[in-house]
């Protein structure tokens, strides 16, 4: 692992993990980059790790305004999976003959567009 992460180890017991998850930072970087490894169980228990990537980032975007994150071209299902985590493609990246597309996550410091005070009252 880095000099600074945080990483989350998701597995049933009695059972192989199903993934491994988190943030890792470098000395001179901003922006924290999302990571994620998943064993070859992933279809079998995708409704927990969707469930559990959701509430992940949850959890990340109360200390995080912004995160990145570096996919394989070839990994259609992980590059739907960021995008449904709300990570926005901003572009491909080639290292080693390999495509690499480039996403970032960023956090609104304001979350509602609209001004609280001015809200109707809902009853």
């Amino acid at each position: 692992m880095m000099k600074y992460s945080d990483c989350y180890l998701v597995r049933k017991e009695g059972e192989v993990f199903t993934a491994i998850s988190g943030l890792w930072y470098e000395d001179n970087r901003e922006t924290p980059q999302f990571f994620a490894m998943f064993s070859k169980n992933i279809k079998k228990n995708f409704t927990s790790i969707a469930r559990g990537s959701r509430m992940l980032i949850t959890f990340f975007d109360r200390t995080q305004d912004e995160m990145s994150m570096r996919i394989l071209s070839d990994h259609q299902f992980m590059l739907d999976w960021a995008a449904w985590l709300g990570f926005e493609a901003i572009g491909v990246t080639e290292f080693n003959s390999n495509h690499y597309v480039d996403f970032v996550r960023c956090i609104s410091p304001q979350k509602s567009a609209y001004s609280e005070t001015s809200r109707p009252v809902m009853h």
